[in-house]
């Protein structure tokens, strides 16, 4: 490198350089600056910074960050200007500047680095655009797809109290039951503005009291539900079979482990573990009951959303309650 001339270098690199004494006169501009800026290297060295081109240069935060170089010693990295440059435009420029010392007479000067960031901020400018865009069209299509769930749920309850069956009623209402669980996820994600995540303890909380509030209105008012949910982010493809287990879960609950006007509790808890997170659905009950009219198909639901979570689903029920457990691995543990 001894046997390298330092103009050599500074003419091949693609940013603009200039050296500057302290009051700010040009002393060297390498090509790529003069290239840049169309100017003519005898139109500029001699010169103050300020007074070359049409005074494009003439910006007073620009001197101000350059006084303080001299002043006290500090550099500037990354310091962004945008100004119009005739002919080339308007432009973006990323400056970067220190002090140093000319060898010798130990004479102080800046060195400042001119790098024509124009392209990349305009493509962030417009990835930034295209990402609210796109928020806006997320948010409204959870929108509609909650409205769209309100309406078929509601279809699907008129459809059963609509039946002389009890046990196609029983089985339309699980069902609308089911579509009401989704449609709270997308109340809350519609709520929150989002649609990547929603927060455990308001949503599983509503969706129970929701459920406790439709056996009240049927006449069943005996029924207590407690809830323990801590504040946890539940990305939406968790809070789905999340929301679902715990819908199969309380309803199953609800239905079978209180018969007739048995008053009882229902307690629904999700608690984070090392590692994982614990839900806990459990009543003070009956217990189940084998031969229970039903078709099982909540629980065949319940089981399969449980594997697609990765999760470890324990059942114990006797003549004191049922309690039911899904230990999920958490994603930080997973």
């Amino acid at each position: 490198m001894r046997d390298v001339d330092p103009r050599d270098l500074v003419e091949t690199v693609r940013e603009g350089l200039l050296v500057l004494d302290p009051d700010l006169t040009i002393r060297f501009a390498n090509r790529s600056f003069c290239d840049t800026f169309a100017v003519a290297p005898q139109d500029a060295v001699g010169r103050k910074l300020h007074e070359i081109g049409n005074g494009q240069w003439d910006m007073p935060e620009l001197r101000a960050a350059l006084a303080t170089i001299v002043s006290s010693g500090t550099s500037i990295e990354a310091f962004e200007v945008d100004q119009l440059f005739p002919p080339l435009g308007r432009r973006v420029m990323a400056l970067d500047a220190r002090k140093i010392r000319r060898p010798g007479d130990e004479t102080q000067q800046i060195l400042l680095a001119i790098d024509d960031v124009t392209e990349r901020v305009r493509l962030e400018r417009e990835h930034a655009i295209a990402g609210e865009r796109i928020d806006i069209l997320l948010q409204e299509l959870t929108h509609r797809v909650k409205n769209s769930l309100q309406i078929i749920a509601a279809m699907v309850s008129i459809e059963a109290r609509m039946q002389s069956s009890g046990e196609g009623q029983a089985a339309l209402e699980r069902v609308s039951h089911r579509i009401n669980a989704l449609g709270h996820l997308y109340s809350k994600l519609s709520k929150a503005g989002t649609v990547e995540a929603v927060d455990a303890a308001s949503y599983l909380d509503e969706l129970c009291r929701d459920l406790i509030a439709s056996v009240h209105q049927e006449g069943g008012t005996s029924i207590v539900l407690e809830t323990d949910i801590e504040s946890e982010l539940l990305p939406t493809d968790r809070a789905i079979p999340i929301g679902l287990i715990v819908n199969e879960l309380v309803t199953n609950a609800v239905k079978f482990a209180f018969p007739g006007d048995t008053k009882g509790t229902v307690l629904v808890t999700l608690k984070r573990a090392p590692g994982e997170l614990r839900l806990t659905v459990a009543d003070d009950g009956l217990g189940l009951d084998p031969q229970r009219a039903d078709s099982g198909l909540g629980g065949r639901l319940v089981e399969s959303f449980a594997q697609q979570l990765g999760g470890q689903l324990i059942r114990q029920s006797d003549g004191r309650g049922t309690t039911v457990r899904l230990i999920l691995p958490s994603r930080e543990g997973a």
